[in-house]
């Protein structure tokens, strides 16, 4: 049987960090929070010039693109938040040369800006730019950049605009700004590719929200409302708002199971049976893991209540609680504890 502290601290992890666990299942889970209003979030400091509108040409930007070439090349180490991982998106072109321009281009610009932060843009640039002369033919390649380089002006374009707050109007409202901006720096070709997926994705989860959060409807007017607006979704639409809900489900069951006192085995067996073998094993070893953290966490609490009851003076407590932390966990772990101590 767990005490009332453990259980205690297991509703504060539920409460605090499992969402962050289920991203980390399923990033389609993101969509019930209105998570594509965020997906142009980390943007380049930089400041646009001009806004290009016209078809990527293949001159376009020739010399900067030689140049950063060659300074691509040059550079060894990658980012270390690229380590084990493989670019996002695709890079094809057509029987004439040219560039495809796809959603999964605009995936690989995202994966080289991924690392923003670590390093600077003009290095990611170099970085790109002997990406693209590698992956692409000298045409195609060049078209990628210009249309790079256009990609980067409307992020940082962004940057001034008004953040939204959650509120559906004000989330409307952010994306029609955006899709105005967007008609500024790419033609029409460039913005259903780049963008066209997710602008339906916003403006259907901006529908369901509305009807969710409609005072005048019961539950099972709101049930057929979704039903009626999901069926109205293209097919493969559909099928990725179903699949983002199974997370979600499994682990409202899980949840209910460990209140009823179910063993791991029964909870490994729901997760096997409606998330595949893979999932299940994954989610028992952060299982494992936040048990053992939570063993570490009670060790602490006793060690830190000791100094709270020692009469010490408040900054020579707060000093060797501080101390204690530092000890006893990582750089990472001590926002989490920090966090922790405040809810508690």
């Amino acid at each position: 049987m767990v005490g009332e502290q453990g259980w205690t601290i297991r509703r504060t992890w539920m409460r605090v960090w499992l969402p962050g666990l289920l991203i980390l299942l399923a990033l389609a889970v993101l969509a019930w929070t209105l998570a594509p209003f965020s997906g142009d979030d980390d943007r380049p400091s930089v400041t646009p010039t001009s806004a290009p509108k016209s078809p990527v040409r293949a001159d376009s930007q020739g010399n900067d693109f030689d140049t950063f070439v060659a300074r691509g090349e040059k550079l060894k180490e990658t980012p270390a938040s690229w380590r084990g991982t493989v670019p996002d998106g695709e890079l094809r072109h057509d029987d004439n040369g040219d560039l495809v321009v796809s959603e999964g281009v605009r995936r690989r610009f995202d994966y080289f800006l991924s690392a923003l932060g670590e390093e600077d843009l003009n290095v990611l640039r170099a970085r790109l730019a002997a990406h693209l002369a590698q992956a692409l033919p000298d045409k195609a390649a060049h078209q990628a950049w210009a249309l790079f380089e256009q990609y980067i002006g409307y992020r940082a374009a962004l940057r001034q605009l008004e953040e939204p707050n959650r509120e559906p109007e004000s989330l409307r409202r952010s994306l029609e700004q955006r899709q105005a901006l967007r008609a500024q720096w790419f033609d029409a070709t460039t913005r259903e590719a780049f963008f066209g997926f997710r602008d339906r994705y916003d403006q259907f989860a901006l529908a369901r929200r509305k009807i969710l959060e409609n005072q005048g409807l019961d539950a099972d007017q709101k049930a057929a409302r979704i039903a009626e607006l999901e069926a109205s979704l293209p097919e493969h639409m559909r099928d990725m708002v179903a699949a983002s809900r199974q997370p979600v489900e499994v682990a409202s069951q899980v949840a209910a199971l460990r209140q009823q006192g179910a063993s791991d085995s029964r909870v490994y067996q729901l997760r096997e049976r409606e998330l595949g073998a893979e999932a299940a094993e994954r989610l028992a070893a952060l299982d494992r893991q936040q048990a053992e953290w939570e063993r570490r966490y009670r060790e602490y609490r006793e060690q830190r209540r000791a100094i709270l009851d020692s009469g010490l003076a408040p900054a020579d407590r707060d000093a060797q609680v501080e101390a204690l932390r530092t000890r006893l966990f990582d750089e990472g772990e001590l926002r989490r504890v920090e966090a922790l101590d405040g809810v508690r």
